[in-house]
């Protein structure tokens, strides 16, 4: 038997097939490492006082709706407002969720600002892109909801990127979060690795993207089809939402337009389409830094009120 498998391996047949192996397993091992890459940004540890910025915070911590520990900080309001809570993008933190908090704190909104997990200083390891990120959501609807200093029959949700997905997972099982400003959300979790993959590779090997996606699900250990904004995000039509799109991506902004053109109309809630010249994606410097704050404290002052029922966002404007 042996000599047999040997004289195969040594055949032109055998050898073709170990070519075939070896190939296989570059290009799994290839596919891994990138798509782990991707998924474990490095931590940007949060170093900054927030009192540089006037912003009194106090350091909390809770859990995931999976148990894992978060770190975050928490903006006191005024007693009995609806609180927001700022989730950040892949690689960020709070930290950099600070600028747009001085504002919404001065029109009086209780802020929570936290580290997803793998992200600052929280637990866990490594990231699925929203679809984990979305129990550090919930949990932190969860914390909130035993204080007595809050609303804690409705909130906000600001979100950038991997936030913005996460936060409309989230709303989507919980009804309290009334109101969502979705800042470069995109469809799936898929397209999204297919792009931040894509950025890693020379252009001449963006064909082999297609093949590392086959290792997505297996890697995740998720069917990322079933947590698809793309095909849910019409549920969430009895919200107010804002989607806010940056023209100058044009992929992103065609999928944002979809997702938009996707909720159908409701009286309960109404959609804001905004086109920003940035966002908190593309990053925000000077007058565009203005703009936006100004953009997002306005939205949240037209429908996330201290009382009452939800309010109908008729315009926003930056």
């Amino acid at each position: 038997m042996a000599q047999a498998v040997r004289s195969f391996l040594t055949s032109g047949p055998g050898i073709l097939l170990l070519i075939l192996l070896i190939l296989i397993a570059a290009v799994s091992g290839a596919s891994i490492l990138l798509i782990h890459d991707v998924t474990h940004p490095a931590r940007q540890q949060t170093g900054f006082d927030p009192a540089d910025l006037s912003v009194r915070v106090e350091e909390v911590e809770f859990e995931a709706a999976d148990g894992v520990p978060l770190s975050g900080w928490f903006v006191r309001g005024r007693p009995g407002w609806p609180a927001i809570i700022l989730c950040h993008d892949l690689g960020s933190s709070r930290l950099d969720l600070l600028a747009t908090a001085v504002p919404l704190s001065r029109k009086g909104y209780a802020l929570l600002m936290f580290d997803f997990r793998g992200h600052g200083m929280s637990g866990g390891g490594g990231s699925t892109l929203g679809i984990s990120e979305r129990l550090d959501i919930i949990g932190a609807i969860d914390h909130l909801k035993e204080r007595d200093d809050i609303n804690a029959e409705r909130f906000g949700v600001w979100g950038i990127g991997q936030g913005a997905y996460a936060a409309a997972l989230a709303a989507l099982e919980r009804e309290e979060v009334e109101v969502l400003a979705l800042d470069s959300i995109y469809p799936d979790v898929a397209t999204q690795l297919d792009r931040l993959i894509g950025d890693r590779l020379p252009s001449a090997l963006h064909r082999v993207v297609p093949l590392v996606r086959l290792f997505y699900n297996p890697y995740l250990s998720f069917s990322m089809k079933r947590f698809a904004i793309g095909e849910l995000i019409a549920a969430l039509a009895d919200r107010n939402l804002l989607f806010i799109a940056v023209a100058r991506t044009p992929e992103r902004f065609r999928e944002q337009q979809a997702l938009h053109g996707a909720v159908p109309d409701d009286p309960a809630g109404e959609i804001g389409f905004i086109e920003m010249e940035a966002s908190g994606v593309t990053g925000l410097y000077g007058d565009e830094r203005k703009a936006y704050d100004e953009m997002i404290v306005s939205f949240f002052s037209r429908s996330l009120r201290r009382s009452g029922a939800r309010s109908a966002l008729k315009a926003v404007q930056p």
